[in-house]
């Protein structure tokens, strides 16, 4: 899915196959009894509120490991950072170097 269909997914403009499906079982609620109605829209807010704590969850636990991916990323820049300066040579010991090879 790209990034285009999973923001009109979000806005509410879902793909013509699902629209389709959407479709086929509005008619098929349609047809039901009105008892079955009433069962049938109680168990529809049952699964919506679980989708809903559902994706919740899952929004949290991906914020969370992005959370802890940032600090290992800036953790190691930081190291490796630390490290490049350690490595820099001064004038000196570059001069040091350089003579020790004409021993």
């Amino acid at each position: 899915m790209t990034h285009k269909e999973f923001f009109n997914v979000l806005i509410g403009k879902p793909p013509a196959e699902i629209e389709l499906e959407i479709e086929i079982r509005k008619r098929e609620v349609e047809a039901l009894p009105e008892f079955v109605m009433k069962q049938y829209c109680l168990d529809l807010v049952k699964e919506n509120k679980l989708q809903d704590f559902l994706i919740m969850a899952a929004m949290q636990r991906i914020t969370e490991t992005e959370t802890k991916l940032l600090r290992v990323e800036m953790a190691l820049h930081h190291h490796t950072k630390n490290l490049r300066q350690k490595k820099k040579l001064t004038l000196l010991d570059r001069f040091k170097a350089m003579l020790s090879v004409f021993r």
